[in-house]
């Protein structure tokens, strides 16, 4: 009788203490490296707003004489964007995560934006449109490009290293080859 109730409280305690020991351990690297994607990621999938702001710097009157707002623009490209984190191997020191991204292709869009643009151009007489028809007509086009073109997904693996503080930091060359995939 006395063994069953002191069972109970014992348990209680060894409970108690498995939980409080499998937190001291902290997150595992692979979970370190992955909030580190989600917040890498989140900064290019919640850019929508810097996007806009880097559109608008680098070429905001551009669009304006083509009749498009940086929004608009912004809005059609990003349409489908999305990311998904695969495998993640960790050996020692440094690491490679598997990510997964889902964005339009850029090169596609301007290919088809050409391609459209002089078929139109050359169906057309030059005598009968102006400049700012041209403009419109050409807006029209790269915003329908942009809105009609699909989204595709490129895996790529990341790499990470440890520094000596035990944060696990991206390898420069995988920013690089990220953000050249989302701009591709």
């Amino acid at each position: 009788m006395y063994k069953k109730m002191l069972l109970a409280p014992v348990m209680a305690i060894a409970c108690v203490l498995t939980l409080v020991l499998a937190g001291c351990g902290g997150a595992s690297a692979e979970d370190l490296i992955r909030e580190n994607i989600e917040s890498y990621m989140g900064e290019i999938d919640g850019a929508n707003e810097e996007f806009v702001a880097g559109l608008e710097a680098s070429a905001g009157e551009d669009l304006e004489q083509l009749g498009l707002s940086a929004d608009e623009f912004a809005a059609a490209y990003l349409d489908g964007y999305g990311y998904e984190i695969g495998d993640i191997t960790v050996d020692g020191e440094t690491a490679t995560a598997e990510i997964t991204i889902t964005v339009k292709s850029y090169s596609d869009i301007m290919t088809t934006f050409q391609n459209d643009f002089y078929e139109w151009a050359y169906s057309v007489d030059a005598s009968s449109v102006t400049q700012d028809d041209i403009y419109q007509q050409a807006g029209q086009m790269l915003l329908d490009a942009t809105t009609n073109a699909e989204p595709v997904s490129t895996t790529v693996e990341v790499g990470y290293t440890q520094n000596s503080d035990g944060d696990w930091e991206m390898d420069s060359s995988s920013q690089i080859e990220l953000s050249s995939v989302v701009m591709a």
